[in-house]
């Protein structure tokens, strides 16, 4: 027997009438300031000025605290409106923030751009953007990655080239690096996308950046229909490799796993393996005997 839940449907369509009112949805990311800690004192750490690295010199110093046990809306400063662009249902539930977070800085993604927003002061510090135009709305942007020792910020966007002469436009995968805080950008790397995707399917490819190993950043595309993986070296920005038909979910130093889209009807199998040789292209990889 099915119960009408008149309770359930009076708070839905307050929520409702209360998101109408509001027309604005703001995002806000809190910070732990002031709050209380598990010590009773915290200790300054003496500077040594050899061994900060370039990134930290001129700095002010930094002083360690006890990490919080609990957190307040006090302080709270407003992302910027790209956040939840798309984002947000009528009830005012948000999904799928592309929104990385390292010390006192948050990285915000939306389809043509990355910002750097330092959260003591809610200021956008830096805007770092592709080369090229970039395809598809706000939400379908994805998350930036911050390497784990924190040098790179590595945000992937879908691209179009404009078609020269008799070539027709082409779509590519540019994968931006910028610098933690600063937001200055290190290097661009662009893959291209075989045209073949365009033509099985009219929808924009999704980009992610899946993880760091051996030195490369490992990054996957696809659509419903295609896919591909790559790992760029971090040191000469270069592709070392790339993996076809593969949509990658995961990466560990020794392998990667992933999704292969060409296993037919069902449930795609979830595959395991080692890093492929080197290649440069998005292109097929030749069958070896």
């Amino acid at each position: 027997m099915l119960r009408f839940d008149h309770r359930r449907q009076r708070y839905l369509a307050a929520g409702e009438r209360e998101f109408m009112r509001a027309r604005q949805f703001c995002l806000v990311a809190l910070l732990a300031i002031g709050l209380s800690a598990c010590g009773s004192s915290v200790d300054r750490v003496p500077s040594d000025s050899s061994s900060k690295g370039p990134a930290e010199k001129g700095r002010p110093e930094r002083v360690p605290h006890d990490p919080p046990e609990s957190f307040t809306a006090r302080g709270a400063v407003a992302l910027p409106p790209e956040a939840t662009a798309g984002r947000t249902n009528l009830l005012g539930d948000v999904r799928d923030l592309a929104v990385a977070l390292h010390r006192t800085s948050a990285y915000v993604a939306s389809a043509d751009r990355m910002q750097t927003v330092d959260l003591t002061t809610g200021k956008v510090v830096a805007v770092a953007r592709p080369r090229a135009e970039a395809l598809g709305e706000d939400d379908d942007a994805t998350a930036p990655l911050v390497s784990a020792d924190g040098s790179l910020v590595v945000t992937p966007f879908v691209t179009r080239q404009p078609g020269t002469g008799t070539q027709s436009p082409s779509m590519e995968l540019e994968v931006v690096a910028t610098m933690p805080e600063t937001g200055k950008t290190a290097w661009h790397t662009s893959l291209k996308i075989p045209q073949a995707w365009a033509q099985r399917d009219n929808s924009t490819p999704e980009a992610h950046v899946v993880g760091f190993a051996g030195g490369n950043v490992i990054v996957t595309v696809y659509t419903g229909y295609n896919a591909a993986t790559a790992g760029i070296d971090i040191a000469t920005h270069q592709v070392r490799w790339t993996a076809q038909n593969i949509r990658t979910r995961a990466v560990t130093a020794e392998a990667a796993v992933g999704v292969d889209i060409l296993s037919g009807f069902g449930p795609h199998p979830q595959v395991g393996a080692p890093p492929p040789p080197p290649q440069r292209e998005l292109g097929a990889q030749k069958k070896k005997r």
